[in-house]
Formats: C-alpha cells, structure tokens, sequence
C-alpha cells in the first residue's frame, strides 16, 4: 500500500487537467478508496493542486456502482447529472457512471485494449487528458 501512494500521474494528466481547468470544468477525484490515501496519491503525484476536491464514497459506507454514490458526487459538486462527467480509464467505472446517468469518458490508454463489452458505451473514448478537453471544449 506505501507504494500506491507513490504512483506516478502520466505525462498527460498534470497539462490536461490544467486545460480542463482553465476551461471552466469543476475536477474532483472521485473514489471508492479512502479519502485520506487518494488525498496522498494525489498530493505525491503532483495532481491534487488541479483538483477542486477528492470524494470519497468511504463516508456512505457502499462503493461505486451503486446510485447512491452519485447522489453523493451531485451533492458535494453541486451539479446535475446532465452536467456531470465521470473520466476514468477503468470500464467499470466507466459502465457504473453511464448506468447511473453521467455523462462518460473513457480514457483508452492502450489503443489495443477494447471497452468491456457489457453494452453501454462511454459517451467519449480518447487517449489521454489533452484529448479529452480538446473534445469538450468543441462540445
């Protein structure tokens, strides 16, 4: 778990955030993890001074996919679900949000990777941060 902590952000996540931010966009890590632990990643990585929160679902005692967790993510953001985008590069958490109602990006890291085939697809699929503000920012 020491290392989790030292994980470092790809080359793309420190100037795509700044886009995203500059563009007007709200960022919060969201997580199922403690918010203690994301805090640090983000902190040690060099990410949390893009951020404009971390939530974590720790305080609902219930984990992402379930609804309630975006009820919760609506609440501590002060936005809507038709304004709301969740960006990941896990399906999963991609599919959850979609489920739920969210607007969805999935950032494909590896062009060869394909979007688990559940049938619900991500809103926007590209390839790191930069894309992903170049694409909302046309929206």
């Amino acid at each position: 778990m020491a290392k989790f902590s030292q994980l470092k952000a790809f080359d793309d996540v420190i100037p795509g955030l700044a886009l995203l931010r500059n563009q007007g966009h709200t960022l919060a890590a969201f997580s199922n993890g403690p918010e203690v632990a994301v805090r640090t990643l983000m902190q040690n990585s060099g990410v949390l001074p893009q951020l404009h929160d971390v939530i974590s679902v720790d305080d609902l005692k219930t984990f992402k996919p379930n609804p309630a967790v975006y009820d919760y993510l609506m609440t501590r953001t002060q936005s809507d679900l038709n304004h709301c985008w969740m960006v990941s590069s896990n399906p999963w958490d991609v599919i959850g949000a979609k489920a739920a109602g969210l607007n969805t990006a999935w950032i494909q890291r590896d062009s060869k990777k394909i979007f688990d085939p559940w049938g619900i697809e991500p809103d926007i699929t590209v390839g790191n941060l930069i894309e992903l503000s170049e694409q909302l920012d046309s929206l």
